[in-house]
């Protein structure tokens, strides 16, 4: 259940597991990019003021977040969350969590939360929406030592990101997509994508627009 406190509000399992809102990652990420230091994420998907990123598997919101900081007011970031729970957490995380950190708060604050799936949602998009495209599903194998992701995991989306939706996302991006995935998992080379970013967590891959023969 979630329990609403005057704390905020907070995710509890029957087990005794809990979890609440927090910018998470974002917090250190935004501090490095405001020391002029590179990020992943803003590095190869290129993103600069006025971009218009879709985040289609919102989670915990720190690739969102990372976006919104990256893009500023005149760009707009757009989070799909497909579990009603996850979505009214962060939702309500994003509009009333305070930092005292004014760059922070401010990119929270402009993330635009949509509980939907985004295998539909995509599939309904025109055409060139948005500049950037982001795809980071709930990898099957989850780290163990983190606490939050294995309380996290039961509330996430288990399904495998499909070429079907990676054709819309195409179509819909006017730049680029981009997944995260963990390396060596077989899902960058399944859906088309070229690792350009890879450690021993994570790696990202991208499907620029311009390299993109096929008529979707």
């Amino acid at each position: 259940m979630i329990l609403v406190t005057k704390k905020g509000w907070r995710y509890e399992r029957k087990d005794g597991h809990s979890f609440h809102f927090h910018p998470n990652t974002s917090a250190l990420r935004i501090k490095n990019l405001a020391r002029g230091e590179s990020d992943s994420l803003v590095k190869f998907a290129e993103l600069r003021p006025g971009d218009h990123v879709l985040d289609c598997t919102l989670g915990m919101a720190s690739d969102a977040i990372v976006a919104s900081y990256a893009v500023g007011d005149s760009g707009r970031v757009v989070g799909l969350e497909s579990q009603p729970v996850l979505a009214q957490m962060v939702r309500q995380g994003l509009k009333t969590t305070i930092t005292n950190r004014t760059r922070l708060d401010a990119a929270m604050r402009r993330v635009e939360v949509m509980n939907q799936d985004y295998r539909e949602t995509l599939a309904g998009m025109k055409g060139d929406s948005f500049d950037v495209v982001i795809f980071d599903p709930m990898f099957r194998s989850t780290i163990k030592t983190s606490s939050a992701m294995q309380v996290l995991k039961p509330l996430a989306n288990p399904v495998p990101l499909d070429s079907e939706s990676v054709q819309h996302a195409v179509r819909t991006a006017r730049r680029l997509v981009m997944l995260k995935e963990r390396p060596g998992s077989g899902e960058f080379e399944r859906l088309g994508f070229t690792i350009v970013k890879e450690s021993s967590q994570f790696a990202w891959g991208v499907i620029r627009k311009s390299h993109v023969t096929s008529v979707f």
